[in-house]
C-alpha cells in the first residue's frame, strides 16, 4: 500500500483522531487521553500522508474522525487540508461540548462544509446511562451553533440503552426532526467484548431492553424519519434528498479509501491495510517518514465478492454482482430460503428487504454461507 504509483486514485481520505477526554463505556474504537502536545500528532499525520507520495491527490472526500476530532486545534485541519487539494465533501465529527461558534466558522473557512455530532440523546438519564459528558442543553445548542455555519448537519442517535423505552427514544427522534438537521445515523447500543458495558452485562449488573423494544424502536424510527423526507440509504443512516453521506459511500461500495493515522484502515484494488492502534509505534515511525506498523489482506476471487457482499448489502439500493456469481449464488438452497423474504434480485443487484434490515448482519452472513455452498 505504500507505493504511491497506481493506475486509479484514492476516492476518499480518512484521518483519525485517537483522543477523547473520557472513554464512552460502549467504545471499542482505539482511543486514549490526548497528550499535552497535540502538535505532534498534526506533524506525524501530515509525514504520513507525504510520505506516500503527492500523486495521491485530490481527494474527492475527507473524514475527520475518532476519538475526538474536535480536540484538535484548527492548524491540525489547515495543516492536513492544504496538503489534500481540491474536495466536494469534507466532515468533521464532534462532541457537542466543543461545538463553539468561533471554531466551527474557523474550520468553515478551511473548506470544512459537514459536522457529524455524536448527540445520542436528548434525555438526561440516557446520557447518564452512556457516560456522556455533554447534557441536554449542551446537545440542543450545538445542533442550534453547527446549522448556522454548515449547510450539512448530521447527528447519531442510540437505541436499545438501558432503561430506555420506546417513547423515550422517539421523543429524542422527534427533538431531531424540529431541528435543521440534514442527515441522521442510528445506532443501536452493541455490546463490545473487553468494554465496561459488556463487563457489567457479564456480571449481571447491566439490564438491555428486550429485542422486541430494540426492534420497534428501529421500526418505527424508520417510519418517522422516511415520512419526514429522509432517504433511507443504508440500513442504520437517513438523509435529506442530496445529503448522503458522500465519503461513507465510498466505504460501502468498496471503492478507494486511504486512512491516515493509528488503527486507520485503507482500501486500494482488492489489498486491505490496517495500521497498528498502538500511538506511540505510529509517531515513531510516522515522524522519521517511515510507514506505520499494521497488517493487510489481499481479497481477490470469491472472496472478494464475500467482501463486497459484506459492506455493500447495508445499502438500500443493494449491491451489484457479477453474473457468475449471482448464478451461483441463486443456485445454493441455502439462498432459496431466505429469498423473497429477506433478499431479492432484480438484474444483476441483490439487496436486502426492508424485513431484513434489522437483522441485517445475519442476513449479510447467510447470503455469504449461500455464496460458499452454491
Amino acid at each position: 500500500m505504500q507505493n504511491s504509483k497506481r493506475a486509479k486514485p484514492f476516492e476518499a481520505l480518512y484521518v483519525h483522531v485517537p483522543f477523547c477526554k473520557s472513554k464512552c463505556p460502549y467504545c471499542d474504537f482505539y482511543s486514549g487521553i490526548p497528550p499535552k502536545n497535540l502538535q505532534e500528532y498534526s506533524k506525524a499525520v501530515v509525514t504520513e500522508l507525504s510520505t506516500l507520495g503527492p500523486d495521491l491527490c485530490p481527494f474527492p472526500t475527507v473524514y475527520f474522525g475518532g476519538g475526538t476530532p474536535s480536540l484538535m486545534p484548527v492548524s491540525f485541519f489547515e495543516a492536513v487540508l492544504s496538503r489534500v487539494g481540491q474536495f466536494s465533501e469534507v466532515t468533521v465529527e464532534f462532541n457537542p461540548e466543543e461545538a463553539e461558534s468561533e471554531k466551527l466558522a474557523a474550520l468553515k473557512s478551511l473548506g470544512v462544509n459537514r459536522v457529524s455530532l455524536g448527540i445520542q440523546s436528548f434525555n438526561e438519564k440516557t446520557l447518564k446511562n452512556l457516560r456522556r459528558r455533554s447534557s441536554p442543553v449542551e446537545n440542543l445548542k450545538a445542533v442550534e451553533e453547527a446549522a448556522k455555519v454548515f449547510p450539512s448537519v448530521s447527528v447519531d442517535l442510540m437505541y436499545g440503552v438501558p432503561h430506555q423505552g420506546v417513547e423515550e427514544f422517539l421523543k429524542d427522534l422527534e427533538s431531531v426532526l424540529k431541528l435543521p438537521v440534514q442527515h441522521v445515523s442510528l445506532y443501536a447500543l452493541t455490546l463490545y467484548e473487553g468494554t465496561p458495558l459488556h463487563g457489567k452485562f457479564k456480571r449481571g449488573e447491566l439490564e438491555l431492553p428486550d429485542e422486541e423494544t430494540v426492534r420497534e424502536c428501529y421500526y418505527r424510527a424508520v417510519e418517522l424519519l422516511t415520512d419526514a423526507g429522509f432517504v433511507h440509504y443504508e440500513v442504520s443512516n437517513f438523509a435529506k434528498p442530496g445529503f448522503e453521506c458522500k465519503h461513507n459511500l465510498h466505504y460501502w461500495k468498496l471503492n478507494n479509501y486511504l486512512g491516515l493515522g493509528p488503527s486507520a484502515a485503507s482500501f486500494f484494488e482488492g489489498t486491505f491495510r490496517r495500521n497498528a492502534p498502538n500511538l506511540r509505534s505510529y509517531l515513531e515511525r510516522a515522524l522519521k517518514g517511515e510507514p506505520p506498523e499494521g497488517e493487510e489482506e489481499r481479497f481477490e476471487g470469491l472472496e472478494l465478492q464475500k467482501l463486497k457482499l459484506t459492506v455493500g448489502l447495508r445499502l438500500t439500493e443493494g449491491v451489484e454482482l457479477n453474473r457468475d456469481y449471482l448464478e451461483k449464488l441463486k443456485s445454493s438452497p441455502l439462498f432459496k430460503g431466505i429469498e423473497g423474504e429477506f433478499v431479492e434480485v432484480a438484474g444483476n443487484r441483490l439487496k436486502l428487504t426492508p424485513k431484513a434490515y434489522f437483522v441485517s448482519n445475519a442476513v449479510i452472513a447467510k447470503v455469504i454461507e449461500a455464496l460458499q455452498s452454491g
